[in-house]
């Protein structure tokens, strides 16, 4: 009597691949929860008043105004306001990308003494809230002249300042390239600066686009620095123009939409351009960490 072996209803390779499918519906649903709120803002953006007055009742706008977002840069300075928020973009990101990447390899690659209880202690003031020491700065920046200038904004960055994560990202970074690269190329007669130069940095590019990424994001987004050190209108950026604008068109949802994504859009496009190395730079820090 022979007995009858009862084949599996999927093979090996069948169940991962349904379990693939499985994953990217899931992933797929749980991204909506994320773009749900972006689509409810655009769709706002491109109603009239009367669907507006309507709620919830109109979700898709018959007939899409995209006059409003014209309506929303012609109500404010918004060029204005666009090129401070440039200017003090690139200025921080250029301040932070010095002093993030030459304490982070200092950190990671120079012996010197105290070298680990310093690295304790910069990593120590993340665990301090900009609140705490509002004061002392704002007194300090009184003293000397900068209050009303962008200064206090910018020059904190060359020198490290808000900058603790940034060092400690890229000094796990550094201290996953082999220590063999740097002794063959102090045999060849480099220094220390010649290796930072032409080896480290072109071996981190992941991980400075991402503290490129996370720094534009932050100063971009930032409304609480600007709005405690730029007393002049002149000076304002775009957060605080939405604020302006917000006060002004407080009932037009539409236009508040049509500002706020207008405002948002340079950060997703460089999202969209640099999530590969964003992605790498964190993936990697993380496994050589």
């Amino acid at each position: 009597m022979t007995e009858t072996i009862s084949k599996p209803w999927l093979n090996k390779k069948q169940k991962e691949k349904v379990k693939k499918i499985l994953l990217h519906l899931v992933l797929s649903l749980a991204s909506f929860g994320f773009i749900f709120p972006f689509l409810w803002m655009l769709f706002t953006a491109l109603k009239t008043p009367q669907e507006l007055l309507q709620g919830t009742d109109v979700f898709f706008p018959q007939d899409p105004q995209w006059s409003n977002f014209i309506t929303a840069v012609q109500s404010i300075p918004f060029l204005l306001y666009l090129k401070n928020s440039l200017l003090i973009v690139v200025l921080v990101m250029s301040g932070t990308l010095f002093s993030a990447t030459t304490a982070a390899y200092a950190f990671a690659k120079l012996r010197w003494k105290g070298r680990d209880k310093w690295f304790v202690i910069m990593l120590s003031t993340m665990m301090i809230p900009i609140q705490v020491i509002l004061i002392p700065t704002y007194i300090m920046y009184a003293q000397i002249g900068w209050l009303g200038t962008r200064l206090p904004l910018v020059v904190p960055a060359f020198f490290g300042g808000g900058a603790a994560f940034y060092i400690f990202l890229l000094r796990q970074f550094f201290k996953g390239i082999p220590k063999e690269l740097s002794e063959s190329a102090i045999i060849d007669g480099a220094n220390h600066f010649q290796i930072f130069i032409k080896i480290m940095l072109p071996l981190c590019k992941p991980a400075i686009i991402t503290v490129a990424l996370f720094t534009f994001m932050g100063t971009w987004n930032d409304y609480f620095g600007p709005l405690i050190f730029l007393s002049n209108p002149e000076h304002w950026t775009l957060a605080l123009g939405l604020r302006a604008f917000q006060m002004q068109f407080g009932g037009r949802f539409d236009l508040m939409m049509a500002a706020a994504i207008l405002i948002m859009l340079p950060t997703l496009i460089l999202f969209f351009f640099t999530q590969k190395s964003f992605i790498e730079g964190i993936t990697f820090t993380g496994i050589k960490g």
